[in-house]
């Protein structure tokens, strides 16, 4: 029971952890390069795939084998579409009907993950051997790898639904970054000072004529290419965000978590209607009813879908809802609204 106890506040405080999560307000909307259909039909139709991805934080495929069992019509869903020109290329920009979709993926058993997304903070050091190394900032004078890497967090961003971020150095950072410090690593230093959920740092190193090692929280297992690079860097962050957002389904049979919510901190009738507002954002909770409530705090009886660690995922980083304890004995979560 201890073990089982312990295991479980580790898990809260590794989800909960630092409150620096976003909302994403594109959440349902997703953009296709012309280069990646073959028409509109077929680009509406890859585009919604691309949703559920981002909907669920899994690239399992078993979640479109679901949705293909219900034999509905993709495009149905779809509120509106166009196509513009982004660097030259054209592309097929997607919106979803975020009413009419989610009841759907909720009877095909789909676990989704609401509007708050994760803050992944980049450290990436890059050793040409040419010059002194340096760090990758927004602000980098970029090269052919630098521009890459670059346009490849924003393409996962968008697809995946998280924020990827390079942080912005001063001089100051600057500076201390360029030093050799023994209490406080340069992936500590950031990940104390900028905005983030989690902090990956990564090695980018060239060791010979057209050889470069990635090393770090992303690592090659050889030795690469210039060309191979991005791809590699690609594909382990994809596994990074396969285990870092994806919700773990029920196992079958299994019935979501019923819990009690207890919010403080409410001041007015407009407290109380962002409360709702920001409950109404969590797609963990299936339903929920009063269960007593007084001018500074309202308490909800809530039924979820998955487990309270699914909800827990959510409340990570939500500007309004504060996380304070978890009463796993009279399954009561404990909330403080911030004014």
């Amino acid at each position: 029971m201890i073990n089982k106890f312990c295991f479980f506040t580790a898990l809260v405080f590794s989800i909960i952890g630092s409150v620096h999560a976003k909302e994403l307000p594109s959440l349902f909307e997703v953009s296709l390069p012309s280069a990646h259909y073959t028409n509109t039909n077929d680009g509406l139709n890859k585009a919604f795939n691309l949703l559920i991805t981002k909907l669920s934080g899994s690239r399992s495929a078993s979640d479109l084998w679901k949705i293909g069992d219900t034999k509905l019509n993709k495009i149905d869903f779809v509120s509106s579409y166009a196509l513009n020109l982004v660097n030259g290329q054209e592309t097929l920009f997607v919106e979803f009907n975020r009413e009419t979709l989610l009841p759907v993926l909720r009877k095909a058993g789909i676990p989704l993950i609401g509007y708050t997304r994760p803050v992944i903070l980049f450290l990436i050091k890059i050793d040409t051997g040419e010059a002194a190394p340096f760090y990758l900032d927004v602000n980098n004078p970029s090269d052919e790898l630098q521009s890459n890497l670059q346009f490849t967090l924003e393409d996962l961003a968008s697809e995946r639904g998280v924020y990827l971020e390079l942080p912005s150095f001063d001089l100051e950072d600057q500076n201390f970054l360029q030093q050799t410090n023994i209490l406080l690593s340069p992936k500590q230093y950031i990940a104390e000072k900028f905005y983030n959920d989690a902090v990956l740092s990564i090695e980018i190193s060239r060791v010979g004529i057209n050889q470069w090692l990635v090393g770090g929280d992303l690592n090659s297992a050889s030795l690469l290419q210039d060309d191979e690079i991005v791809g590699v860097l690609t594909k382990e962050l994809q596994l990074f965000l396969d285990n870092f957002i994806a919700v773990e389904p029920l196992a079958p049979g299994a019935s979501g978590d019923e819990i009690l919510l207890s919010i403080k901190g409410l001041d007015s009738f407009e407290d109380f209607l962002v409360v709702e507002e920001e409950l109404a954002k969590i797609f963990a909770i299936k339903s929920k009813a009063f269960h007593s409530f007084d001018r500074s705090q309202i308490e909800y009886k809530a039924q979820l879908f998955q487990t309270t660690a699914s909800l827990l995922k959510e409340l990570r980083g939500n500007s309004k809802l504060l996380f304070k304890q978890l009463n796993q004995e009279e399954q009561t979560l404990y909330l403080e609204y911030l004014n």
